[in-house]
């Protein structure tokens, strides 16, 4: 057996979750602090619903928002039963799988069906939708009983480095569950307190309810504030966890539950207005198909009603069909100019009670989007490398779907699912499957010529509540079988997988995440192993984020390496997530952590790129960053491919920081026109 733990001393206490890996020992006796890279941590993924793409951000000031394992959305925060190992077995081939599985392999009523009408931008293949069926997730819903139980027990995080008899934990001041009628405010204040009086404890929530506010009260404590109206009745959970002021990885996490109740008379509820959301301002290209997904919503959950006022000449209005709340509007646009709609969404139960919006469509000729010289793709293939892009979800429900889908097949050979494959998204109850996404992403690449890049197969976020909830023992099996099912539909159209994301924290140790906390650091193994065994021929990363520069993240990912190839695991390469800011300059520190991985026998991929302009930049330093990281890349002979996250600012995860190579309106910038130049050179 190969351990990848260091001696007991270095081993995390508290939930005696081993946490340690190869060179923290040499980080700790050299008291490395955390990068001071101006990468952001990319929480990287858009939630699946179009329209909705923020990212999760802490709160200024709040330490990462790593998030540690036992709580989740509508479960109960619990400890491991037993210390998962931090070994990794040495070539031991994997059990079979057991038969019958765990849960229902995907049958006929996963297999999507073709879409029709005119519901998309797509002409080179037949669209597919999944099946209209109810998949939300009701298992584990919180009855009467589970809230009279009373308050959950604290969890608490204990790094080796900590000793509690020295140092407490933080605990929170009158944290108690709480009862809301619907329709009222409710404030809930987090007061963290470190007993050794050292300072103020961090804080960070897990995920904020809809339509909710997590605000900084500026003294020391946060609130969360929620009118709850009626779609909200029930119970549900919130978890915020606190940080030691001195040992940031020394954490009190804490979940309370909230039941929202019905008043007795549902009169006092307030009626809010309904809105017209789902749908922004868009630049479009003239004689191509807009398709516009227009939603009428109402947070007392009723259906409004959906007025277009001035529909473009010749347009076609079709019913969404699952959602009623939805309606599709599609047109083709004969000339150049502005086309405005005014939009009015009427209220169900008092029909004086609306909301409007109006949005834009600008319509430019072809002419407009012309991009001189030679397409990118064509020049890295010269280069032997490939130049790929992430591909927003279902972007061929979007107004500009196909001026998006011409230009990233015209630019990029290679294009990487961004959402279509999260686990939440693909399998969201047990033996319940949507492949519709993924399956018009495959079909779209075929047409265009791009090879697929699949993300991710293995995260610690964006996870269905049910999987979240199995029980530890049953945890390998469950990843096993997602992992298997995934790759037997796509292994012979997706050559090259994410096959685990994210395992690591900041400081180089592994995160405490849903896999972790079942299988120690040998489930890292495991997913490769079942990977190889599903997809014999596919390339298969470990892919991760602020390890590109040096510090102690790129340390541990280092020595994650070298311990997976001594266990001869089947790993083939790193992806390298670079989300940078346009005042980058550590290239030597990237050049050297590329060759490092290149030494091992691994494959470099740039997965996910780009990079901000932050206040006082400009588009130029910009370019210089793509420009140089691209370098690397080509200098380096075991780099493979280099991909931006995105390629329009329109729908960049981080769309405020401009960050991308062509701007909200398609116009290439600076950074295009380096790539471009970098790529036609020797």
């Amino acid at each position: 057996m190969m351990n990848l733990s260091l001696p007991a001393s270095f081993r995390l206490g508290g939930n005696a979750i081993h946490r340690v890996i190869g060179l923290c020992l040499v980080l700790i006796l050299a008291g490395c602090s955390s990068s001071s890279s101006s990468s952001d941590n990319p929480a990287e993924d858009m939630p699946v619903n179009p329209g909705t793409q923020m990212p999760d951000d802490g709160g200024a000031g709040d330490p990462p928002t790593a998030e540690p394992g036992g709580s989740t959305s509508g479960g109960t925060p619990t400890a491991p039963l037993e210390e998962p190992s931090t070994d990794v077995p040495v070539n031991v081939p994997l059990a079979p799988l057991p038969n019958p599985p765990l849960t229902p392999a995907p049958g006929a009523d996963s297999e999507p069906v073709r879409a029709s009408g005119p519901v998309s931008t797509v002409r080179e293949f037949f669209l597919v939708r999944n099946p209209d069926r109810n998949l939300d997730d009701t298992f584990g819903t919180l009855t009467d009983a589970d809230f009279d139980a009373g308050p959950l027990p604290a969890v608490i995080q204990t790094p080796d480095s900590v000793n509690p008899l020295t140092n407490a934990a933080p605990v929170f001041e009158n944290l108690n569950d709480v009862e809301v009628f619907a329709g009222q405010e409710l404030t809930v204040v987090f007061k963290p307190i470190d007993p050794d009086g050292a300072g103020i404890p961090g804080l960070f929530p897990n995920a904020i309810p809809a339509g909710a506010r997590y605000v900084d009260n500026f003294n020391g404590t946060r609130s969360l504030i929620w009118r709850p109206l009626q779609p909200q009745v029930g119970i549900r959970e919130f978890t915020i966890t606190a940080t030691d002021p001195v040992a940031p990885f020394y954490r009190t996490q804490r979940t309370i539950r909230i039941k929202v109740k019905m008043p007795s008379d549902p009169s006092t509820i307030v009626n809010l207005p309904p809105v017209v959301n789902l749908i922004r301002d868009h630049t479009v290209r003239v004689n191509d198909p807009v398709v516009a997904y227009i939603k009428a919503d109402d947070q007392n959950g009723t259906v409004p009603s959906l007025e277009i006022l001035n529909p473009p000449p010749g347009a076609t209005i079709t019913p969404h069909y699952s959602d009623p709340k939805i309606t599709i509007l599609s047109f083709v646009p004969r000339t150049t100019g502005d086309i405005e709609m005014r939009l009015l969404a009427r209220d169900a139960d008092d029909d004086t009670l609306t909301g409007s919006r109006t949005v834009k469509f600008e319509v430019l000729s072809e002419q407009a989007f012309q991009r001189p010289g030679a397409r990118l793709r064509e020049l890295a293939a010269a280069r032997d490398v490939l130049i790929g892009y992430a591909s927003l979800l279902g972007f061929y429900e979007r107004p500009d779907g196909a001026l998006y889908a011409d230009i990233a097949a015209e630019e990029f050979n290679l294009v990487t699912t961004e959402n279509s494959l999260k686990w939440d998204l693909v399998n969201p109850l047990p033996g319940q499957y949507r492949w519709a996404q993924a399956d018009n992403l495959v079909a779209h690449a075929k047409a265009r010529r791009q090879a697929v890049h699949g993300h991710t197969l293995l995260w610690h976020r964006q996870l269905p509540g049910w999987i979240q909830r199995t029980p530890l023992a049953d945890r390998e099996i469950h990843m096993r079988e997602f992992i298997d099912r995934v790759l037997q539909r796509y292994g012979n159209d997706i050559p090259i997988w994410d096959v685990v994301n994210e395992a690591l924290e900041e400081d180089g140790t592994f995160r405490q995440s849903t896999w972790f906390e079942a299988m120690g650091a040998s489930f890292i193994d495991i997913a490769f192993r079942q990977a190889r065994l599903s997809a014999p021929n596919a390339t298969l990363l470990y892919n991760d984020y602020d390890v590109s520069f040096d510090g102690p993240k790129a340390d541990g990912l280092i020595a994650l390496m070298q311990s997976l190839k001594d266990a001869g695991t089947p790993v083939d390469g790193v992806g390298f997530q670079m989300h940078l800011d346009a005042d980058f300059d550590r290239y030597d520190e990237v050049a050297g952590n590329f060759q490092t991985i290149a030494d091992m026998d691994l494959d470099i991929y740039i997965t996910e790129f780009d990079v901000s302009i932050r206040a006082g930049q400009t588009e130029e330093q910009q370019a210089d960053v793509y420009e140089q990281v691209l370098s690397l890349c080509l200098d380096q002979p075991r780099c493979k491919a280099f991909q931006t996250w995105g390629f329009t600012d329109m729908y960049s995860w981080r769309r405020q920081f401009n960050p991308l190579i062509m701007d909200n309106r398609y116009q290439v910038k600076p950074a295009y026109t380096a790539l471009q130049q970098r790529l036609s050179e020797n």
